[in-house]
Order: structure tokens, then sequence, then C-alpha cells
């Protein structure tokens, strides 16, 4: 137990706890966007996978930030599609979303044997580029300070993302138009407020998002693409959204509390190795449940209040 404390209580815990909660921050704003625009993206899974894809195969030809763009472009693009789909032709957005699932599950892996020449399983020969992390040298090795060191570029970007998305929401005319939106579509279409406009550009906003934490897992987190490799963290993020009360600094703490325990199982079975390694993995999908369970009984609560 000792041992795990001076893990957990370390700079370098902290640091991979950042690394590992970047991806599910992006992709929890994402649903959060999405979510009080009335239209819940359930999407968010296919869309990091096939972002991640994408960042990856255009940083072999390009920059590394074309790469990130590009990724957060294919999430977009597939936002609309959905937005297309659920907004244009009435299909309903939940079976919208589970269909960019499959789709990215299957197509992933067709794109990725193209890429490489065969290969189904990573893009190892692929020569990718990496997301730089930010380095300052005048806080290394100062007890406190080291903790804001090494970080991506995009980890930084998340933390500024979550200002400007609450200052977005709560004070600007257009949030209130997205959450007016999701709350009572009816007031905001008598105002003469475009009801789909404003779910399209929440949906396309979402999948950005997405593909910004699929450029992270890809380009920081792991150095290239491997298959399934975002291992159910769109569907955490669902869960992300919910427990963090549907608010951009709710959502922030629940992704950093599901970074903590995804960090805790790569960690722990090299300090209890009596503990299986499988069975460590299982944490952060066990919180996502019992956060799930907790927030259909606080609106079960809520709702039997005002009856």
């Amino acid at each position: 137990m000792t041992d795990l404390l001076e893990v957990v209580f370390s700079a370098t815990f902290l640091i991979t706890v950042i690394r590992a909660s970047t991806p599910l921050l992006f992709a929890t704003l994402g649903g959060l966007i999405s979510d009080l625009g009335g239209a819940l993206n359930v999407a968010l899974e296919g869309m990091m996978l096939i972002a991640a894809l994408t960042a990856v195969v255009v940083s072999v030809y390009a920059p590394w930030y074309v790469g990130v763009v590009a990724g957060m472009g294919a999430g977009a693009a597939l936002g609309a599609i959905m937005a297309l789909f659920h907004l244009r032709y009435k299909a309903d957005v939940i079976l919208v979303g589970f269909a960019v699932n499959i789709l990215a599950a299957g197509g992933t892996v067709f794109a990725l044997s193209l890429a490489t020449g065969g290969d189904k399983g990573t893009s190892i020969n692929l020569q990718s580029k990496a997301i730089p992390s930010i380095d300052i040298p005048a806080f290394e090795g100062i007890p406190v300070l080291n903790f804001f060191t090494g970080h991506s570029a995009l980890s930084w970007l998340a933390a500024l993302s979550v200002a400007g998305i609450w200052y977005f929401l709560y004070r600007t005319p257009r949030g209130m138009w997205l959450r007016g939106v999701g709350e009572y579509p009816a007031a905001p279409e008598a105002a003469g407020i475009g009801v789909n406009a404003v779910r399209a550009w929440s949906l396309v906003a979402s999948g950005a998002l997405a593909g910004l934490g699929g450029a992270q897992l890809a380009m920081f987190n792991y150095i290239g693409f491997t298959r399934d490799m975002t291992a159910g963290r769109g569907f955490i993020a669902l869960g992300a959204v919910l427990l963090g009360a549907r608010h951009p600094v709710g959502a922030m703490l629940a992704a950093l509390l599901f970074g903590l325990f995804e960090a805790l199982s790569i960690v722990m079975p090299g300090i209890f190795s009596w503990i299986p390694g499988e069975l460590v993995q299982t944490i952060p999908f066990v919180v996502t449940l019992l956060a799930l369970i907790l927030f259909s009984y606080r609106t079960q609560r809520a709702e039997r209040t005002l009856s």
C-alpha cells in the first residue's frame, strides 16, 4: 500500500493522469455539446477511432499539426453526416450513431490495410509524427511546478476548451440558443431560431472535439494507430457527461476521474502482481456503469420531487 501511495502522489503519476484524461476530456466535451443541443452522440467512439487513423496517415506526409487538423476534420465530417441522416432524413440519432461505430470498427481496419500494404493490426510500417510536448525547463525538478511541464499541446488546448465552452454556453446568446434547443425546442423555434441548424452544428462541433481526442490518442498517448485503440473511451465519455451533471467543469472533473482510474490500471499490476491486469483494466468501465446508475437515480428523484 505504501508503494501505491508513493506512486499516486508522484508528479509522474499526475502527468500520466493528464495524458490519459485528455482524449476523454475532448470526447466528453463533444458529447456535452451535442447532448445539450438535444442530439445524444453515441458515435463518439467511432469518431475518435476514424480521427485517430486519419491523423496518423496524414501526419506521415504532412506536419503534425496538419494531422491533428485532419483528425478534427474527420470527426466534424462524421458529425455532419449524422446531422444529415438524423435531421434531413429523420433517422433515429442513436441508430445513426451505432452505424458510425460499426463503420469505424471495420472501416479503419480496411483503410489501415490499404495504407500499410496489408497490415490490419497496427500502423507500425508508417512513419507517423507525434504531437510535441510543451516542456518548461525552469519548472523541472521543482516539487509542485514540475507538474506543469511535459504535457501535450492538446492537453493545454483541452483545458482552454473547458473555459471557452463554459463561456460560450453561459455568456453568449448562441450558447443560450443551444441549451434552449436541448431543453425545450418549441420556445426557440417560436422565437425564429432554426432548431435543426443548431442541432446540426452541435453534432459537427461534437465530432470535431471527438476528433481532437482521437488525434491526441494516436499522436501522443501512443505513436501510431492500433486496431480498436479507443477501447471504449467514447462510451466512457458519455458516462462522464452524465456524471459531470452536463456542465463543462463537471465534465472536466469526470474526465479526470476516469483518467485517474485508467492511470491506476496502468501502474497497479506492477505494484500488486497478484491482481490480474485484466481485472484492473475493467475499473474505468465499472465506474462508468456506476455513474450511469447514479445519474438515473438522481434523475428519478428529481422527477419525483417535481411531481
